[in-house]
């Protein structure tokens, strides 16, 4: 749970496996320049081995014959890509980027489907949440240069959706970037205290959040626990 940006990346139509590489390469050297700016922490090298393709794995929700909703999960690996990862800063999750290539079928309950999936593309999410431990600067640069590295992909003839969480994309407003990290700030902590009470109740080892090391916490518990879902939540927990 927390406030994350969700994105798609697809390669202009035509793109071969060279195109593909300078894509990323290109897209690496943007990163580059927001470290040497101070932008993002840290840039590793491109990749193509298995264990970074690992980081470009699709999932899909399959409707099965006879069912009305999705019913089966097939994952779907690369056949092959170029993967780079971004440290973006303090308690903020990594960056993956990349493109990568994936198979054009896939078998689902005994029968061959069509994936969908052509060309050179990726999908992935960075949870920028908890860069917020750190205060709204901190979390206001990991958020944004999450964002402004995607704008480049774009830039560099991308095609590429984005699902920001924050509300800062498309329109960049910082307004509601900063109503929506503090009310999912006090929603987490509400929660996790809950269940940190009733853990400890229960002599439990308790549940574990970044959160807790949020210098206010105790001030956003107070807070989010007066929420609805807070309070439904403590009610519907069993008592001793």
């Amino acid at each position: 749970m927390g406030l994350s940006i969700g994105f798609n990346l697809e390669a202009p139509p035509g793109t071969d496996k060279a195109g593909a590489k300078e894509i990323i390469r290109q897209l690496r050297r943007r990163a580059l320049r927001y470290r040497s700016a101070g932008r993002v922490d840290e840039v590793f090298p491109l990749r193509q081995d298995d264990s970074r393709l690992r980081r470009g794995r699709i999932w899909r929700f399959i409707t099965l014959e006879g069912w009305h909703t999705p019913r089966a999960e097939v994952e779907l690996a690369p056949l092959e890509g170029f993967v780079v990862a971004v440290e973006v800063g303090e308690d903020c999750e990594a960056l993956w980027l990349g493109l990568c290539r994936y198979p054009l079928t896939m078998l689902v309950d005994g029968r061959r489907k069509r994936t969908g999936l052509h060309g050179w593309r990726w999908e992935g999410f960075c949870k920028t949440q908890y860069s917020s431990l750190h205060g709204w600067t901190h979390f206001r640069r990991c958020h944004l240069a999450v964002l402004g590295l995607l704008d480049a992909a774009r830039r560099l003839g991308c095609r590429v959706e984005i699902s920001d969480d924050g509300e800062y994309w498309p329109g960049r407003n910082e307004a509601a970037l900063r109503q929506n990290v503090e009310e999912m700030n006090r929603a987490v902590a509400g929660m996790a205290g809950a269940l940190r009470d009733f853990d400890g109740e229960k002599g439990a080892a308790g549940v574990q959040s970044p959160i807790f090391a949020h210098p206010q916490f105790e001030h956003l518990e107070a807070e989010g626990a007066a929420q609805g879902p807070v309070a439904g939540l403590r009610k519907s927990l069993p008592s001793r």
